[in-house]
């Protein structure tokens, strides 16, 4: 029976891109697909995240058959060129659109690189790819566990959380803050920076303000798991979050910046916390309309069933 796999990097830090390929490994072996995760080296894991997957080492030199299908992720652009005459049939899993253009060479294509089909999580990127690549690009669902992203508004303290991965902006706007002094009881600014994803969503659950701050951004999936613990979301919706954060309206989700003006995010940031201090309660609406998004990426059999839907084609499940 053909067989799934899903090449990852040995990259032991915290990844939303890595956690997907786990969690898609481990939901295709739960609907008897013969799948598993493709690290580098054997005794590579993410542990992180509490996924666990069946993982292969390349350094044992696994035989890889015609039907087999290996989704590579597009930060792997080096390996499928690599590796492209070895056999097996190549699925791209794409997480964001930088990657697209700046791991490929000018001009080039994933189908040149023997990959004629896309799977993507962001509505954003599959439109991207669609018009990039000319390539069949199927949608398959996030999703949020509820168990770890549930608001719990008694835990609620006066603390800002931001991620530190990709951009130094939270960290430039606390020092800014912490000399401004702009309110009398102290705001924490708290980085989430190297944690496991139970102190990860513990962090949001308890924080009031979730920043995000990058640029690009595929699904933009810490604004939602920040949306589903009761978090404020004030920030750049890094164009792939402009399919779920609303700005304004009755629909209102969240409070949005215009992408990079960080003058604007820092007076903004500025504005909610004097607000805040007035009226703790001052966001409330905001914050309901944020937990009904979040919810709508808590359903796990919409993303095992895209899943089922789109492998089913390919390879036969265990009966």
């Amino acid at each position: 029976m053909a067989r799934i796999f899903y090449f990852c990097p040995d990259f032991p830090q915290p990844s939303g891109g890595i956690k997907t390929i786990y969690r898609h490994v481990c939901r295709l072996v739960e609907l008897g697909y013969d799948a598993a995760v493709v690290h580098q080296k054997r005794d590579f894991r993410a542990r992180w995240h509490g996924y666990q997957a069946p993982i292969i080492g390349l350094d044992d030199q696994p035989h890889f058959g015609a039907d087999d299908l290996w989704v590579l992720p597009e930060v792997m652009a080096d390996f499928a060129r690599q590796t492209e005459r070895f056999a097996g049939r190549r699925i791209l899993l794409a997480l964001s659109w930088d990657p697209t253009y700046t791991r490929l060479k000018p001009g080039e294509r994933w189908q040149d690189l023997g990959i004629n089909r896309i799977i993507a999580k962001s509505p954003t990127v599959q439109r991207f790819l669609k018009w990039s690549m000319d390539l069949d690009t199927v949608l398959i669902p996030d999703y949020i566990p509820p168990t770890l992203y549930y608001s719990e508004p008694s835990k609620k303290k006066q603390t800002i959380s931001y991620l530190t991965r990709k951009d130094a902006t939270g960290r430039w706007l606390r020092g800014i803050f912490i000399r401004k002094k702009v309110s009398a009881t102290p705001w924490a600014w708290i980085p989430l920076h190297n944690l496991d994803e139970a102190a990860y969503a513990q962090q949001l659950r308890e924080s009031a303000i979730y920043l995000p701050t990058t640029l690009q951004e595929g699904m933009h999936v810490s604004v939602i798991e920040a949306m589903a613990c009761g978090c404020l979301v004030v920030g750049y919706h890094g164009i792939g979050g402009r399919d779920l954060m609303v700005g304004e309206g009755e629909g209102q989700n969240c409070i949005l910046v215009e992408n990079g003006d960080l003058l604007a995010l820092g007076q903004t940031v500025e504005m909610v916390l004097k607000k805040l201090t007035d009226d703790p309660h001052a966001y409330a609406p905001i914050i309901q309309n944020a937990l009904k998004t979040a919810a709508l990426y808590q359903d796990p059999t919409a993303e095992a069933d895209a899943l089922d839907a789109f492998f089913g084609k390919f390879v036969a499940a265990r009966s």
